[in-house]
């Protein structure tokens, strides 16, 4: 996992202003190591500070997601989470029905990659992806989506 003064070295290396809630968010985020929400994020960081809105953490988390340090993902039923990019991306397939998420390696999507590259002539940001579907379990028991 990348730690926070990587980051926030190399934000300030681009000319990144880094507020003193930035810091703490980024810090939250590595130490955690885990997906979270914005919620999950705001309660890690209530004791540093209280004042600290969920909006003012969805406004770092997205100032974050822009400069290419966060991937954010919706899982479906688990909601929107936010994890760093780090050096082993991962994705993950999510059920529909039951709900249960398993993550998937990122050279699965190279081939996508490649195919947007060559196709559309686009160069794709493919960090932290969900991809919703059916498990096994799900439609041998012939559950669907409603």
């Amino acid at each position: 996992m990348v730690c926070a003064e990587t980051i926030v070295e190399r934000l300030r290396a681009q000319g990144e202003r880094l507020t003193v809630q930035r810091q703490w968010v980024i810090e939250a985020l590595c130490a955690s190591g885990e997906h979270l929400t914005v919620q999950q994020v705001q309660q890690l960081l209530a004791e540093r500070s209280p004042a600290l809105t969920e909006t003012t953490v969805y406004r770092i988390l997205q100032w974050l997601k822009e400069r290419g340090v966060v991937a954010q993902t919706d899982l479906g039923q688990s909601g929107v989470v936010y994890q760093i990019i780090d050096r082993e991306p991962h994705h993950h397939l999510v059920c529909l029905s039951c709900g249960q998420i398993v993550e998937l390696d990122d050279d699965l999507m190279e081939g996508l990659r490649a195919r947007l590259r060559q196709r559309y002539d686009f160069e794709p940001r493919i960090d932290h992806m969900a991809i919703f579907g059916l498990c096994r379990a799900c439609r041998e028991r012939g559950s669907d989506t409603d």
